[in-house]
């Protein structure tokens, strides 16, 4: 039999995730604070450029947290994403979605669940991505693989915008507490932490990407925001 793949996180773990679905906790268990999070996501892609006529991904994107802000901002079918797990994105189509009456501007179609940051299917290319909240609960070098899966697929100068806890160099082989919001992060176990080092290295063996930090965006719990633009 194959090797089990490795979890790094609970989110990794399909019969907990459905576990919090059946008992209604799909908002709770991707970390709450739905509409603060929420809210910021779209505000800060406006902010930074995003227009209604844009083709945007979603990259774990769970129960829609970002989603029920950005589909009635994007012209319709104009939002897709892509999570891990299924149970998630459908306890959010049905429970927040359908009822909000946003199915037309958000088909099925238009999301997937994969473990691979594998958006080919959806046959087009897109001009914004987020990844909130992913790598800040994946090692580092996952971004990595995200960044070689999704790159065939972005427009030249589209950009896709990851979040990540930081730590300085001197801190990057230890537990780190993030201020504001308390959080101890690690370089081995979720939440996980990185440095401007690693990722700079992910960057330049990445290929067709240009990374900027942008850095401090609001994140409550002292996320950073990192932008890759794609080159050609």
């Amino acid at each position: 039999m194959p090797n089990a793949a490795p979890r790094y996180n609970i989110y990794d773990d399909p019969d907990l995730m459905r576990q919090a679905v059946d008992l209604g906790q799909h908002r709770e268990v991707i970390g709450g604070m739905w509409d603060e999070l929420g809210a910021l996501q779209t505000a800060f892609l406006i902010a930074q450029g995003l227009a209604p006529e844009h083709a945007l991904i979603d990259i774990g994107a769970g129960s829609f947290r970002a989603g029920m802000k950005l589909v009635p901002y994007l012209d319709a079918g104009n939002y897709y994403a892509i999570d891990l797990q299924a149970s998630l994105l459908w306890a959010g189509y049905t429970r927040e979605i359908l009822p909000a009456g946003l199915a037309g501007r958000f088909p099925p179609q238009n999301f997937a669940a994969n473990a691979d940051f594998d958006i080919s299917g959806f046959g087009r290319k897109f001009d914004v991505g987020i990844a909130q909240s992913v790598f800040s609960h994946l090692p580092i070098a996952r971004l990595g693989d995200c960044l070689a899966a999704t790159g065939p697929y972005f427009q030249v100068g589209g950009r896709l915008f990851v979040t990540v806890f930081l730590a300085p160099d001197d801190a990057a082989d230890r537990p780190y507490r993030q201020m504001p919001g308390g959080f101890v992060t690690s370089p081995t176990n979720d939440p996980f932490h990185t440095t401007l080092k690693a990722l700079d290295r992910i960057a330049s063996q990445a290929g067709n990407w240009h990374m900027a930090v942008i850095g401090n965006w609001g994140h409550p719990r002292n996320q950073q925001m990192v932008c890759f633009t794609r080159l050609r």
